[in-house]
């Protein structure tokens, strides 16, 4: 049987149909959390709705992807510069309590005096939130790539709020995401090439290496145009390569958008699927307690060691 646990003692009451936010909470943002036990989900949707005692000095919403040491991906509602009668639609992440703001919605949200309903989707490194609240409806999606595991879902509340939750709901989502899709029985590119604007003159030389070894390449100077729907080109990229190449260097910092392109991959390997591979590149001497965590145990391959890159161009062309 599923039951629900609060971050601290005092925070929550749950009854049956209703639960109940108290004003407690820790921290710089008053924060305080709930999840309910049972599976753990990767990609679902999560459900509420929720009435705030305080509309515009406090915030509330859902979290996903949670776990008892303060980790999770929130959408949620907090104040800021505005008109008296509201609040922001946001989306953030907690990382072992450090608070890692993601998006903000560019209009103010009215909340309703009575409930609000908050929904948010989630699949692979792409997050939707959207907020009914009387007759409006309120949107925000956002990329983040930055907790691929699977976790808890449940209630979220700020600056101390006080709150009622009622007809909570998690579903954990039987529609793949784009990573997650049969691959093609052929693909269109041998592989994809991720990495960081700085870093763009040294891979356009890797992707000419390859090209001039006979493989094809995906790289977002030459598949994205002026006015392209950036996520979705990149989706389709990802969906149409057979192996994923993020690239890496000292002394560098890993775009948010270069995490999401590969951990949509691992994500997919974490649910079995295993017909693509993530093999890191190391532009220069970087260190290996330099690459992200879930990247560290992988096998990975010098583009500055002429023989071994000239092998894995082999083993590209026997693929």
């Amino acid at each position: 049987m599923s039951t629900w646990k609060g971050s601290e003692p005092g925070a929550w009451t749950f009854g049956k149909t209703l639960l109940t936010g108290h004003g407690k909470g820790t921290g710089d943002f008053g924060t305080s959390y709930a999840v309910l036990s049972g599976d753990r989900m990767l990609n679902g949707r999560v459900s509420a709705s929720i009435t705030l005692a305080d509309r515009h000095q406090t915030g509330a919403g859902l979290v996903c992807r949670a776990d008892s040491a303060w980790s999770f991906l929130a959408f949620y509602t907090a104040p800021a510069e505005g008109p008296p009668d509201s609040t922001f639609a946001r989306i953030g992440v907690f990382k072992e309590g450090l608070f890692v703001p993601v998006a903000v919605s560019a209009e103010p949200v009215v909340l309703s005096r009575r409930a609000n309903r908050f929904s948010l989707e989630f699949f692979s490194g792409h997050v939707r939130g959207e907020i009914v609240a009387g007759d409006r409806t309120y949107e925000l999606s956002a990329t983040v790539p930055h907790l691929p595991f699977p976790g808890l879902a449940g209630l979220v509340k700020f600056y101390r709020a006080t709150l009622q939750a009622r007809e909570f709901t998690a579903t954990m989502s039987d529609i793949p995401s784009p990573s997650q899709v049969a691959p093609p029985a052929e693909y269109d590119f041998d592989v994809f090439l991720c990495h960081s604007t700085p870093d763009k003159p040294v891979v356009t030389e890797l992707a000419a290496r390859l090209a001039g070894a006979g493989l094809t390449y995906w790289l977002d100077a030459e598949r994205i145009d002026f006015g392209d729907a950036i996520t979705d080109a990149i989706e389709q990229g990802l969906s149409r390569s057979r192996f994923v190449l993020p690239c890496f260097s000292a002394g560098q910092k890993q775009s948010g958008w270069v995490r999401a392109e590969y951990q949509a991959i691992l994500n997919a390997q974490f649910s079995g699927d295993d017909t693509r591979r993530v093999v890191p590149v190391l532009l220069d001497d970087i260190e290996a307690s330099a690459l992200p965590v879930l990247l560290r145990d992988r096998k990975r391959v010098s583009y500055r060691n002429k023989v071994e890159f000239g092998e894995f161009i082999q083993f590209l062309r026997r693929r």
